[in-house]
């Protein structure tokens, strides 16, 4: 990839350097290989260390590009979201768990889905400027499937279910695995259970503001207790693009980014960074999000602002929000950006609150997107005072966590802090205990998150 710049602070000065993606090498997994000599993946498991070495750049290549390649399995369940959640392609009631539940028959649920399916199958033949239609065409193509005629439009129908199915039987198998990581006694291997659970499911990019309220929380109580000061260079692992959700699956507005920019209004909010003195790199697998703030940054350098719609459901009557929830909603973005008039939702949508917030293009500009893969790249010549990774580490087994948290700690600076929602085992440079740990939660039912706080010596 093109070079990039990274403010990196030298005897008190903020300098400019090249940064770029650089893969981890041997000598920097060496201690990952050690830690994790019986968790190694089966092409590095029973060499001598001189083999190891040796197959080092090809494994981490071939690992890369399977890495990668688990985008396509992400697409699709992003896909299959739309098709059940969706509105600007239909106008027929979403299929949500609490809209389906309150249909009298399973015949009455099939028949939603299949005429959703039927319509969702005419906007991807015909996607117009619709961009989630676009994409999914995109998706359904790459299997050389080609809409618009009776072959097609049949092919299409079988895969959509095939995804479905395959949906379906993993959110399963993911559900037995947290159930039974509840029954471990072991507090180590329970948290391990939980913190690998998807080590194996597609990569998504979907998000919501569930996520980033936790971080304002986090943010909020890691300032008032001086785990964090002033930050200047923060590096988000995986900012997220709001397609259609999995819990809420809205689409009635354009896909976006939420997570850069409520994080820098939560640093300002809280006393923790300035809005013009702040960098933020964003570190991605995803072209589609990659490309996507690209176009933010380069539009924002000809004046154009950046609108976040911040949708909240009202749609789930046994699924209430605390109002800690709430009034974060009220008040996001308040701190860089001014309110205006959201887009509303269609009629289909649900019950449905929503806010629009207007980002200068000065606050867009600090943002900088790189194309990394955090488990096996970094950014050379980089130091950062924050990185932030949710829902990012759950997606990778232990070893491929460890080789993650490597390349974590060689872009903070020394006194840097890591942000996650998962407990995690780092080796040194990091301190092995989390600084501090606070759980957050967004719902009557006591759903929420954890958050880890981790220091860089």
């Amino acid at each position: 990839m093109t070079a990039r710049w990274v403010g990196v602070l030298v005897a008190g000065a903020a300098v400019a350097v090249a940064a770029h993606a650089v893969a981890i090498s041997y000598e920097q997994a060496k201690p990952t290989l050690a830690a994790y000599r019986d968790q190694r993946p089966a092409a590095l498991r029973a060499k001598s260390d001189a083999a190891v070495a040796a197959a080092w750049p090809a494994w981490v290549a071939s690992h890369n590009a399977a890495i990668r390649a688990r985008l396509a399995r992400g697409d699709e369940d992003s896909l299959v979201n739309f098709w059940l959640y969706g509105t600007t392609f239909t106008k027929l009631p979403r299929a949500t768990p609490q809209d389906v539940a309150q249909l009298a028959s399973r015949e009455q649920i099939a028949e939603l889905l299949q005429r959703r399916l039927s319509d969702l199958i005419a906007g991807v033949e015909s996607p117009g400027s619709n961009e989630r239609l676009q994409f999914a065409r995109r998706v359904v193509e790459r299997h050389g499937i080609q809409p618009g005629t009776p072959q097609g439009r049949e092919r299409t129908h079988d895969y959509l279910i095939t995804l479905r199915e395959r949906v379906i039987a993993e959110t399963e198998r993911y559900r037995k695995t947290l159930e039974s990581a509840t029954l471990l006694t072991d507090e180590r291997a329970k948290l391990n259970a939980y913190a690998t659970a998807y080590r194996d499911r597609g990569l998504s990019s979907d998000t919501s503001i569930a996520a980033d309220f936790a971080l304002d929380a986090a943010i909020a109580d890691a300032k008032s207790s001086g785990v964090i000061g002033r930050v200047r260079r923060v590096a988000i692992v995986g900012p997220g693009l709001d397609f259609s959700d999995k819990a809420e699956g809205y689409d009635f507005y354009p896909v976006q980014t939420i997570q850069p920019f409520a994080l820098i209004d939560s640093l300002v909010r809280y006393g923790a960074a300035d809005a013009h003195d702040l960098s933020i790199a964003t570190l991605d697998l995803s072209p589609r999000v990659n490309q996507h703030l690209d176009v933010a940054r380069t539009r924002a350098r000809g004046g154009t602002p950046y609108v976040v719609q911040l949708p909240l459901s009202e749609d789930d009557p046994s699924r209430q929000w605390t109002p800690a929830l709430v009034a974060y909603w009220q008040h996001a973005g308040d701190r860089i950006g001014e309110e205006v008039a959201p887009i509303p939702p269609p009629e289909g949508a649900g019950k449905v609150r929503v806010r629009a917030v207007r980002i200068p293009p000065a606050i867009v500009d600090t943002i900088e997107p790189y194309d990394v893969n955090i488990v096996l790249e970094r950014l050379a010549d980089a130091q950062f005072d924050l990185i932030i990774a949710t829902n990012i580490l759950v997606y990778y087994d232990a070893f491929e966590q460890s080789l993650a948290l490597t390349n974590i700690a060689a872009m903070l600076r020394p006194g840097g802090l890591f942000l996650t929602n998962y407990a995690v085992s780092p080796l040194p440079p990091m301190e092995a205990k989390a600084a501090a740990v606070l759980p957050v939660f967004w719902d009557n039912h006591q759903q929420g998150d954890t958050l880890f706080w981790y220091r860089r010596n």
